[in-house]
């Protein structure tokens, strides 16, 4: 209790002192700070899935309340844009008490940036409120500190045609976490590095009619130490290590073994294609993500996996302004497993078992997948394993919000989904979830500033549970 009360005490200093610098020492617009405080209570195995899911991570399977304060910097200075921010949070019933949420330096020039430090990046394309979430980042784990360096916004390139891309290195925070909650019986990956590169093609006249949106992103986990299993240590952690990951290439003798006939690391992606239609009153769009582990999937030999959504946008407030319906699948997986080297048979990918690795946990962090949700994270596990035990799925996904009136909003999830198992562990009867999720949010006028949140969301089957669950968030911004 002493060292939360010492903590609390940090961040309401540190939010006075952010809300006195704008008052005083700067321009107004140029710094905002807010405090925030919330609660989850649960009756059931867990919190409910979308009262723990897309949260950047500050939330818990577990009752939980946290006090959290933040404050950004925003300057425009000719042709320069800078950007910092510093979000923490003290916590009871989180995966730990104290979170330093985000701290970045966000330095724009032009149309180029170059970003260093934690911050919360949420799916390409997609809606943040609505969607289930992206195949290889949704904003449902904690941000990765990382140094960043791309186009962050579109940059026209000719009159029909804009690109961005970006590229970074990372550093996975979560060793202490991973150490505690393995179980004796499994292992787990200390001191993970972290490299991401993506690209986007965007196809039609700025704010037209049509628009067409291609991309390509290509994310890996590599280095680091394996606490235990064959050949356990050092997977590659020097400086050369960097740049392997930076142009894929096959392992040499020095690359643990496995990796010596494959590419060094745990890679994964995922194809984007989102096709928009703009009308005055409203917008319509038809989306795709394609998850791959190797060529097979890139080449789309694994059916019909992948997100399938569409999106509906109203560019005026009303009941429903916006809604998103996605029908996820990771079942195929690219088919059966690998011809062996010396039989007739032979195939270019095959049981591909997403998300999981043979020297890596899995694509998570502090226990929280780093895609989509509807596939467990490894957090749910009681026995502490700590990779995915149920990544074949089929899920339907539907989000809608709208406008009550000028001060009172509403966001709603439901989702259904299966799992049978993993390629490997495949389970001998397929379980089934239905979940949903309701939240009110008032913003009243004559509270400038203020802003109210409360959901009630419910679980029912057997991969999450039966759970019953409240969530209140008050936040004051400044």
């Amino acid at each position: 209790m002493r060292k939360v009360c010492y903590i609390l005490t940090i961040l309401f200093c540190f939010s006075a002192s952010s809300v006195m610098t704008a008052q005083n020492g700067l321009k107004q617009q140029n710094v905002s700070s807010f405090v925030e405080y919330g609660a989850s209570v649960h009756t059931g195995d867990n919190t409910p899935l979308w009262q723990v899911s897309n949260q950047h991570g500050l939330s818990s399977i577990d009752n939980n309340t946290y006090f959290r304060g933040g404050a950004f910097y925003t300057d425009t200075i000719r042709q320069w844009r800078l950007e910092g921010g510093l979000d923490m949070a003290v916590a009871a019933g989180l995966t730990s008490t104290f979170v330093l949420q985000q701290a970045y330096a966000d330095i724009r020039y032009k149309w180029i940036g170059l970003l260093i430090g934690s911050k919360e990046i949420n799916s390409p394309l997609l809606n943040r409120e609505l969607s289930s979430g992206g195949l290889l980042w949704s904003g449902n784990a904690r941000p990765i500190p990382q140094v960043w360096i791309g186009l962050p916004e579109y940059v026209q390139i000719l009159p029909r045609l804009a690109l961005k891309a970006e590229i970074s290195y990372g550093w996975f925070t979560d060793n202490k976490y991973q150490e505690e909650k393995v179980g004796e019986d499994f292992w787990y990956t200390k001191s993970i590095k972290y490299h991401h590169k993506s690209g986007f093609l965007r196809i039609g006249v700025p704010q037209g009619k049509w628009q067409l949106d291609l991309g390509m992103s290509l994310d890996v986990q590599f280095g680091g130490y394996k606490s235990a299993g064959i050949d356990a240590g050092d997977l590659g952690n020097s400086w050369k290590d960097y740049f392997k990951v930076f142009i894929p290439t096959h392992g040499d003798d020095s690359s643990p073994e496995g990796e010596q006939i494959a590419y060094q690391g745990n890679f994964m992606g995922s194809e984007h294609i989102r096709m928009t239609y703009r009308h005055n009153d409203f917008s319509i769009s038809a989306y795709m993500e394609n998850y791959y582990d190797d060529f097979s999937g890139m080449g789309k030999l694994n059916g019909f996996d992948g997100l399938w959504g569409v999106e509906y946008k109203s560019n005026h407030k009303q009941a429903i302004s916006g809604f998103v319906l996605e029908y996820y699948q990771t079942t195929n997986q690219s088919g059966p497993m690998h011809g062996l080297d010396f039989s007739e048979v032979k195939k270019t990918g095959g049981a591909d078992d997403y998300y999981n690795n043979d020297w890596y946990p899995g694509w998570v962090h502090w226990g929280m997948s780093m895609a989509n949700p509807l596939i467990a994270s490894p957090i749910y596990n009681k026995d502490g394993d700590m990779t995915f035990k149920y990544n074949r799925v089929r899920a339907m996904h539907l989000g809608w919000s709208g406008d009550i009136s000028s001060e009172w909003t509403y966001l709603a999830k439901l989702s259904y989904n299966k799992t049978w198992g993993t390629p490997f562990k495949p389970i001998p009867d397929i379980l089934e979830n239905f979940s949903t999720f309701a939240s009110i949010i008032y913003t009243p006028r004559k509270w400038k500033g203020w802003r109210f949140n409360a959901s009630i969301a419910f679980d029912t089957g057997e991969i999450y549970g039966d759970n019953l669950g409240c969530q209140l968030k008050v936040r004051k911004i400044f």
